[in-house]
């Protein structure tokens, strides 16, 4: 039983062949000084990872008439000038491994920064030689940490950070490491935008690849609809263009991240930036769950008239309500001066127009850029309040007992040109025809508190499942979520299977809800 075992190993090795693709995008201009270091130190070693064995030797048979052997694949080793290898006792190690949400504390064996196209291809191919499962982190801000994994290989992202804008064609052309803030800034100065979201630090290749919606979504659609081009290195270390493979794009207009390949490249179409943004705080204070309720009714049926170049939120804090409504266009229209109204004769702290610069805006919505605990959910997606009105004041009140944590309900306005539904062959995003997104949000101090904020979200959701709320934003995982692969994709769940069996039919490229091959 051990000769077999020793045997179909040489087999397995044996069968493993080696792609070399000649694209490179040459070092970032990032590319600092301590990591030329690293990589010197780098080709100092010429061996694999210390704990992994080499393969073995095939013995010889003695026949000295036997047909010539096939060579033996080339061992993939840590010497290379497109990728830095870091393991758990390496400095760099706890720079790449640190992801925004605190709670995860994942260990993968070795990460893998890339420096170009051809590091992400040796990457791959150094994980699958090994056996290790890969996760792809850029951003890492994935809200149940599935950007790492433990004991595997994470192929970081973060130095594929580019940015080019072409006047000519108005488009722009961004490596997958780009955080948004960044994004905003580069292409404010050409008076161009690239409609997203408002947290800076969110990788623009995750959040595109998951959908994308924000401040500028009702007016222009998702940020995936404005994708035009990806490059992608698959599961077997194999380039891609979606030029040569149009079926692609359509498969990462949303349909999630870490499934079948690493984007190496992503090329949009941009809109013309607004020079100003206005925005309106209204406040209600000392809510019970049934007054929550009652301005949760008026929010909706306001919102039903809400102008295209207008965003609008309800954050249910404790007893605390926050409304949110932002604009883009220079003057009010006479449909947004109804509904501020309405909000100022219902709000304890009335709003006036808060009219700013576009970036000095979006500084203010950019998020905390320090990691912190929490767990953070998609809340489901709503056609209007008569989808939640069953359960509402369940939720609203589960919200306000604090336990020593901050509860957040809120929900977010879509429809307007998300919903068009020209772009819905053209994307595998499945979720247009929902005029609102939930997103449930728990904060806390302490590590030890984790367990109680994962109870907390679970009772909150087992009361949407009860209202009949099935479906859910990709870009918002919840872990616990049953039936996942429905509920984040649709229809679009069976098709994007047939992606994940063409170009990573292993299944190298995982993590707890990714999609599998059939």
């Amino acid at each position: 039983m051990e000769e077999e075992t020793k045997k179909t190993k040489l087999m397995t090795r044996r069968d493993f062949l080696f792609t070399s693709v000649a694209i490179t995008l040459g070092i970032p201009g990032c590319y600092s000084s301590d990591d030329k270091k690293n990589k010197q130190d780098a080709k100092q070693q010429n061996e694999p990872i210390d704990d992994i064995g080499k393969p073995e030797e095939e013995p010889s048979s003695g026949n000295v008439n036997k047909p010539t052997p096939e060579p033996e694949p080339v061992v993939p080793t840590k010497q290379s000038d497109h990728v830095l290898y870091y393991e758990r006792q390496d400095a760099e190690y706890a720079k790449y491994r640190q992801a925004f949400n605190k709670r995860i504390t994942h260990s993968p064996k070795i990460i893998a920064v890339c420096l170009d196209e051809t590091g992400v291809q040796e990457a791959v191919k150094y994980a699958n030689y090994y056996q290790l499962p890969i996760a792809i982190k850029s951003g890492g801000h994935s809200f149940e940490g599935y950007c790492l994994n433990n004991d595997g290989m994470v192929i970081s992202l973060a130095k594929l950070n580019t940015k080019a804008y072409d006047e000519a064609t108005e488009r722009f052309v961004a490596g997958p490491g780009c955080k948004l803030g960044e994004v905003y800034q580069y292409l404010n100065t050409f008076g161009k935008l690239l409609p997203a979201g408002s947290c800076g630090g969110v990788g623009v290749a995750g959040l595109t690849l998951g959908g994308g919606y924000g401040f500028f979504s009702r007016e222009h659609g998702l940020t995936c609809d404005h994708l035009t081009k990806v490059k992608m290195v698959d599961g077997e270390g194999n380039m891609h263009n979606s030029d040569d493979n149009p079926d692609l794009l359509w498969a990462c207009r949303g349909g999630g991240n870490g499934n079948f390949g690493v984007i190496t490249e992503l090329t949009f179409k941009t809109v013309v930036a607004p020079k100003n943004f206005t925005s309106y705080v209204f406040k209600f204070y000392k809510l019970t769950p049934k007054k929550a309720e009652e301005l949760a009714k008026m929010w909706f049926s306001a919102m039903e008239t809400l102008p295209r170049s207008c965003y609008g939120s309800y954050i249910l804090n404790g007893k605390t309500l926050t409304v949110l409504v932002t604009n883009t266009e220079e003057k009010e229209s006479s449909a947004l001066k109804i509904i501020v109204s309405k909000l100022n004769a219902k709000a304890d702290k009335r709003a006036s127009a808060r009219k700013r610069p576009l970036l000095k805006a979006l500084n203010a919505y950019k998020g905390r850029p320090d990691p912190l605990f929490f767990k953070n959910v998609s809340g489901g997606y709503y056609k209007g309040f008569d989808d939640i009105a069953s359960v509402f004041q369940t939720i609203a009140a589960m919200i306000q007992k604090k336990q020593g944590m901050t509860t957040l309900l809120q929900i977010n306005t879509l429809g307007g040109e998300i919903a068009n539904e020209e772009k819905t062959d053209s994307a595998a995003y499945p979720h247009r025809q929902f005029g609102f997104l939930g997103e449930l949000q728990v904060y806390y101090d302490r590590e030890s508190q984790g367990a109680k904020a994962a109870t907390k979200v679970q009772n909150i959701q087992q009361a949407f499942l009860k209202a009949g709320v099935t479906r859910h934003y990709r870009n918002y995982p919840d872990i616990d979520l049953p039936n996942w692969e429905q509920a984040y994709y649709g229809e679009s769940y069976e098709r994007l299977r047939g992606f994940k069996n063409r170009f990573d039919p292993n299944d190298h490229i995982q993590h707890p809800q990714s999609i599998k091959p059939s």
